[in-house]
């Protein structure tokens, strides 16, 4: 936490030299006072720090005894203003001073007194738009007053606020002398005007420690700052201490600033020093007058000092130790100042906290572990036990050693302030940690040494939570810890396991399921910040990406095969799952999926392959299981991966498609990929008159039925079908396959109704019906007609038809059959 900021000098320095001046933090609205005081000598520092923000700035410790007493004389200056006048009541501002040398000489046992020796009424140059400081020093200034030992000046004003809508200012010197300035007396003087002597006799403010996780205490940073960053310091916190915000009543200050200040007797406070048992104390009303009313003690592992004192209605807390402001106090010294810690430290609305003491049955508890049991309260007086953490602790460890006879003889005391106010003691067998948390748990054998490997409690595994349990499969046994579990077995050794790898683990049966006992630790610093660990069946990986998923048996051995997370499948996404057709499992990952079958084997798939087979439904479609991985390095660039069913291709140009069947059969048996119709291009379609199937490639396409099977059209005479309807139309599906080396270098193909011949010279056409057998007695292409340069053109009316040839034309008529010309 932060410690007070450090004084800045103010207008008053220019005049005082040794001057240093402190303002207060304005906390009231213009209907309230705030109160500002000023210090000639700087303020000491306490342990704790100040408001949130502060720079940490080591400053001498100044305190006082309880030989300081006397009497201060008090100079009353009633001055106007300049710019502003108005009656200052003599009588309400001495009243005011008299107010304040009753109660401080109460608290001072009757040592230190304010007496007006002297009043006057002046006229200034001061007018009222000043600063503070500014209109004192001017008045103080045209009065020529400075401090001297047992001294004070006390200055009215005819304004009723001074700047900022403070109702009182206020300078110290050495802790016996000071300046106060106020303006006209109104409703809250005779408070302030107290707390301002208070700032003269070099006492600083009450505050309160605010949390917002409503942490009870909090420790502090090497650098100042505090250990959980939603506490700060609330300055005038404590409305059960004059020194904190203004009211009109003047409850009694607290113990730390008693002793801070020296005040009262020297009996009240009684010290208990630094505790390392349990002891019980009996409190009585702080305001009262018993001795050792009040009790203060030293947590052994901060070295932090608490106070602890009993605020009930009684003398000067008649007013406002009520309801649950009447109960035990708990304080710590903050510099000059001090600090109330709280039932509730979250931030409270308003100005005035109305629950700040312990009742009977709570327990406080210090940042380091040190109780404070509030046993009991009566009208007059409250019970209350300070167990330090180190007696807590010792008991639990002693009953867990006694219940763990591994453990053997003790080996070292009870040590305390490690991590989350834990404590240990080492034994000859192994060693009992305890936190407030966890409570007491030993560690021994082969899981203390594997805890001990991972930084015993400020590691990964933090405390333990759970006592070694065995009779596991195998004969093994376990141990629970705050971030994980650590498992051993005599085949395998004792290994950790945490976080989401656990999870994982657990999610298949730990040690009971497939991947049994953990054969290493977590490894991490994989690819994409990953990690994982090995197990007797298997390995988890997990990564941020992609969460923690197990692996094993054929389906790991294929991951492996490809690179782990560094291949192309990356990391596991999901778990093996199995139950799929003919007894199947798949397990997905970032990249892909690898699928699984007793017929098959374990093989991945990808990319557009793998939304291609999805598309085709999986291992449930045609294609059923892949049987091999992913082959690359084809024709353009292309890949292929062959299933059960069938194979899919994929090329840069024209994606996946699959093919099966006597459509694949045909196009393997034309170089598939490398042949003449290249990659498909297009997915098999069904449906086609008379049950067929066609499907595409970048050279041409494959017709299927079953009448005829598979046959590949592709180039002019593909068009010419095109033309003519395909499979629709006269020629219906082809019935062999394109056949070159003809006269001319031709080639023709065979159709249910017909056949199509092409040459370089005719283009592609179809012949079929009369002419084509008339054109086929006479010797097709190598006969006198060549090859067709026309198609088939019939009249509608009489029927008659006719096709030009290179060296003629066939004239066919119902009538007269079929003629040749010339």
């Amino acid at each position: 936490m932060t410690v007070q900021p450090t004084p800045s000098p103010s207008a008053t320095a220019k005049d005082s030299p040794s001057l240093t001046t402190v303002e207060s933090l304005p906390v009231e609205g213009s209907d309230e006072p705030f109160i500002a005081h000023t210090f000639e000598n700087p303020p000491p520092v306490g342990k704790k720090g100040a408001p949130a923000g502060a720079s940490a700035t080591a400053r001498t410790t100044e305190s006082y005894s309880l030989t300081r007493s006397g009497d201060i004389k008090v100079r009353l200056v009633l001055v106007q203003l300049a710019d502003r006048k108005a009656t200052i009541p003599q009588a309400a501002a001495q009243a005011a001073i008299t107010t304040s040398s009753n109660y401080w000489k109460t608290m001072s046992n009757g040592r230190l007194s304010m007496t007006v020796t002297k009043v006057e009424s002046r006229d200034s140059k001061a007018t009222s738009t000043q600063r503070y400081p500014d209109m004192m020093n001017t008045i103080a200034g045209e009065l020529g007053w400075t401090p001297s030992p047992n001294t004070a000046l006390v200055v009215f004003v005819s304004t009723p606020t001074l700047s900022d809508g403070a109702y009182g200012a206020g300078w110290s010197y050495q802790g016996t002398s000071g300046r106060v300035i106020m303006p006209l007396p109104a409703t809250l003087t005779n408070s302030v005007l107290t707390h301002e002597f208070g700032h003269v006799l070099g006492l600083m403010h009450a505050n309160s420690l605010q949390c917002g996780s409503g942490a009870q205490d909090v420790a502090t940073n090497s650098d100042g700052t505090f250990a959980d960053s939603s506490c700060y310091i609330r300055e005038y916190g404590d409305s059960l201490d004059l020194m904190g915000i203004s009211q009109r009543s003047q409850p009694a200050i607290s113990s730390t600033l008693w002793a801070y200040g020296g005040f009262g007797r020297g009996d009240e406070i009684v010290d208990a020093g630094s505790l390392n048992g349990a002891k019980k104390f009996t409190l009585k009303a702080w305001a009262g007058t018993e001795a050792n009313r009040a009790v203060k003690f030293t947590d052994p592992l901060s070295g932090e000092v608490y106070f602890l004192e009993l605020r009930l209605p009684v003398s000067y807390d008649t007013t406002e130790a009520v309801d649950l402001n009447s109960g035990v106090k708990i304080v710590q010294q903050l510099g000059a100042g001090s600090l109330v810690l709280l039932p509730d430290s979250k931030p409270f609305s308003g100005y005035y906290n109305p629950r700040q003491t312990w009742q009977a049955g709570e327990t406080f508890t210090t940042h380091a572990g040190t109780r404070v049991r509030i046993d009991g309260t009566t009208s007059s007086s409250a019970s209350v036990t300070v167990e330090s953490i180190l007696a807590i602790a010792g008991k639990a460890i002693d009953s867990v050693a006694l219940a763990t006879p591994a453990l053997g003889s003790p080996a070292s005391s009870v040590a305390c302030g490690l991590r989350s106010g834990g404590c240990y003691r080492s034994f000859q067998g192994g060693s009992v940690h305890w936190t407030p948390g966890t409570g007491a748990v030993a560690t021994v054998g082969a899981i203390r040494a594997s805890w001990a490997a991972l930084g015993y409690e400020n590691g990964k595994l933090g405390y333990p939570t759970g006592k070694e349990t065995c009779g596991l499969v195998g004969g093994g046994c376990y141990q629970t810890f705050q971030g994980g579990t650590i498992h051993w077995s005599s085949g395998t050794g004792a290994f950790a396991t945490l976080g989401a790898i656990r999870t994982a683990w657990g999610s298949v049966g730990y040690e009971n399921g497939k991947l049994r006992y953990p054969l290493a630790n977590e490894v991490c610093g994989l690819l994409n910040g990953g990690c994982y660990q090995t197990f007797q069946g298997g390995t988890i990986h997990w990564s941020p990406a992609s969460g923690a998923f197990a692996t094993w048996g054929a389906i790991r051995a294929t991951w492996a095969s490809l690179g782990y997370e560094k291949g192309r499948l990356g990391y596991p996404t999901g778990k093996e799952t199995c139950g799929l057709v003919n007894g199947g499992c798949y397990q997905t990952f970032q990249g892909g999926t690898i699928h699984w079958s007793s017929a098959t084997g374990a093989v991945a798939t990808w990319g557009g392959i793998r939304a291609t087979w999805a598309s085709v439904g999986y291992e449930k479609g045609k294609l059923g299981y892949p049987t091999a991985k992913e082959t690359c390095g084809l024709v353009n660039g292309g890949c292929s991966q062959t299933f059960q069913g069938g194979t899919i291709h994929w090329s840069p140009a024209t994606g996946a498609f699959a093919t099966w069947g006597g459509i694949r059969g045909t196009w393997g048996s034309l170089s598939a990929e490398k042949g003449k119709l290249g990659y498909p291009t297009g997915k098999e379609t069904c449906g086609l008159i008379n049950g067929g199937c066609y499907q595409t490639f970048q050279g041409g396409t494959i017709h299927w039925s079953p009448a005829t099977r598979a046959y590949a059209t592709w180039g002019g005479i593909r068009a010419t079908w095109a033309s003519l309807s395909f499979e629709k139309g006269k020629l219906g599906y082809p019935t062999g396959k394109e056949t070159c080396g003809l006269i001319n270098g031709g080639c023709y193909q065979k159709f249910q109704g017909g056949t199509i011949h092409w040459s370089s010279a005719t283009g592609a056409y179809a012949t079929w019906g009369p002419i084509r057998t008339t054109w086929g007695s006479l010797g097709y292409e190598r006969g006198r007609l060549g090859y067709p340069t026309s198609a088939e053109n019939c009249d509608p009316v009489n029927g008659a038809c006719s096709q030009r040839f290179q060296n003629g034309t066939i004239m066919w008529s119902a009538a007269q059959g079929s003629v040749v010309l010339p």
